[in-house]
């Protein structure tokens, strides 16, 4: 059975694919398919900004993933989140809207990447946007994804560490999401009128009126359909028979930096070496294809309260349920936000182009599994966002709902361990400060005892865990860069009809949380295949 209608095939309903599907659509002429794995699932979980803890705790929206375990951390294997429904990460993720310093995009320019420097994107970021506050200058104000300013006021303890920031020394940015990133910040949260603002209300919903797409959820694409030096569709099983979809144009592939070049790697496109061990026969070499898998990793400093002005009392009954009553009922109140108000860029050695460590300050002292730790009590959460190890992903087996096996290889490289201890000895130094004077109790972890280089190194490597903000794993480079799987144009290297347009084309990871870059990913592919029909 082939279908032949279609004039794009989107592999991954979601955030990028998403955004693709509504723009292509916005042609009549353009019919468009869009294949997503995870169910078409809404609740108001998904919609509520506090929501978010309860959307990873259940999980039941994400791919089970889990790293190997990793030499450097302590042996162990991390589990790794990624949204398994239609909108993907944007409708499960914690809201936190970062761009990533202009010197991230610059870099990818110099690394052969024409049309990807900030002054390239930046206009596309700022169609993106509808910021709250209009004066700002440096923020789109009639995009679609509604973006609110965090309210440091509204928490005592938030308030606390905005203070103490200035008392240690460390000037405030205005707006880190303009030209200046470093510095004490108000964070910023994709969130519109008390709900979330993703991709899946303000992109997909109103294309989904249109009569010229047409989206198949729970239909996991096995393979890509290559005929000579073409990628002419994709297949997918239906009930015992197989579907064959040839777009008359493109495939394009959207399902993330795990699940796009596991497809890649089934097709037979990747390493011959890594394709020969589970009997699939190399069509394309690409010895980049799952190669420079890096993501955040993260350490929390924290800290019980001596005063009942956490978030605690709001994890549990009654008023839990008074908060999500109240949000049902008027959008308002403690689950309409997601309670990270402030945060801090920062340089952890001289000589970095841009901040190599994000710091959010919470209200609440978290456990494992995003659970509370059960006491009154505040974190501060380092997510280290200029990496240095890389990973790498290669196939478990050519069975296409075999998880594939990764490796981040965290800490690997030492300079990542020395950037983490120096976070570590800042986070302590901002809550030290005058201002946590009436909040302060015991460190929680990693506890006043872990002192020396040695037993902060310890502590990191036993603890260090994931932000959910893989990149790289298909990156784009210029033509003679020999590990580049895309080309600046997205279009994959030696081989025609398909695109890669996710994170995984990123040749390093922004400086942040990602999900800012992977909408402005959507759109950039989006400019790139319109601008070349001329539309």
């Amino acid at each position: 059975m082939a279908e032949t209608q279609f004039d794009y095939v989107i592999v991954g309903g979601g955030t990028a694919g998403c955004v693709l599907a509504a723009r292509l659509t916005e042609d009549p002429d353009i019919r468009v398919l869009v294949l997503e794995a995870g169910p078409d699932r809404r609740g108001p979980m998904n919609r509520a900004p506090a929501g978010v803890v309860g959307l990873y705790r259940a999980g039941r929206l994400h791919w089970d993933y889990m790293s190997e375990p990793e030499a450097h951390a302590g042996g162990r294997a991390l589990p790794y989140k990624m949204g398994k429904t239609l909108g993907g990460s944007s409708s499960i993720n914690a809201l936190l809207w970062v761009r990533g310093a202009p010197a991230v995009y610059d870099g990818w320019a110099e690394r052969g990447c024409a049309g990807w420097s900030y002054e390239d994107v930046e206009p596309i970021f700022r169609r993106i946007e509808r910021f709250s506050d209009p004066s700002d200058p440096h923020m789109g104000r009639g995009g679609p994804i509604g973006i609110a300013k965090g309210n440091p006021g509204a928490s005592p303890l938030n308030a606390a560490f905005m203070k103490a920031m200035a008392e240690a020394g460390h000037p405030a940015t205005d707006n880190y999401n303009g030209p200046d990133q470093d510095g004490a910040c108000i964070l910023h949260r994709n969130t519109d009128r008390g709900e979330r603002s993703d991709v899946y209300r303000e992109y997909l919903t109103p294309a989904r009126k249109r009569p010229n797409i047409e989206i198949r959820c729970r239909v996991h694409v096995e393979r890509l359909a290559i005929e000579g030096r073409r990628v002419v569709g994709v297949e997918y099983a239906l009930g015992g028979r197989v579907v064959r979809v040839l777009p008359r144009r493109e495939t394009l592939l959207c399902a993330g930096s795990i699940a796009s070049p596991q497809l890649l790697l089934l097709s037979g496109i990747g390493d011959p070496d890594a394709l020969e061990p589970h009997g699939i026969p190399p069509c394309h070499e690409l010895r980049g294809v799952g190669r420079n898998m890096h993501t955040h990793p993260a350490i929390r400093v924290s800290y019980a309260c001596t005063q009942p002005v956490s978030l605690l009392a709001w994890t549990r009954p009654p008023k839990k349920w008074l908060a999500g009553l109240e949000w049902l009922i008027r959008r308002t109140g403690m689950a309409a936000t997601n309670h990270m108000d402030a945060g801090f860029f920062v340089r952890t050695r001289p000589g970095l182009a841009f901040a190599d460590a994000m710091i959010t300050f919470t209200p609440l002292a978290l456990a494992g599994n995003y659970d509370d730790s059960g006491v009154e009590g505040f974190e501060t959460y380092m997510e280290l966002v200029g990496v240095k190890s890389r990973g790498r992903l290669t196939l478990r087996s050519a069975d296409p709902r075999a998880r594939p096996v990764f490796r981040f290889n965290f800490l690997e490289d030492r300079r990542d361990l020395v950037a983490f201890r120096k976070g570590a000895r800042l986070m302590r130094e901002i809550v030290a400060q005058p201002a946590f004077d009436p909040y302060r109790g015991e460190e929680l972890s990693p506890g006043a005892h872990v002192a020396t280089d040695g037993a902060l190194d310890r502590w990191i490597r036993e603890t260090c865990n994931i932000s959910h903000h893989i990149a790289g794993t298909c990156r784009m480079g210029a033509a003679d860069d020999p590990d580049a799987v895309v080309g600046p144009d997205l279009r994959l290297r030696g081989l025609d009809g398909l695109r890669v347009a996710d994170n995984s084309v990123m040749p390093f990871v922004s400086n942040g949380n990602t999900h800012a870059p992977a909408v402005m990913i959507g759109e950039k592919a989006s400019d790139l295949i319109r601008g070349e029909r001329g539309a």
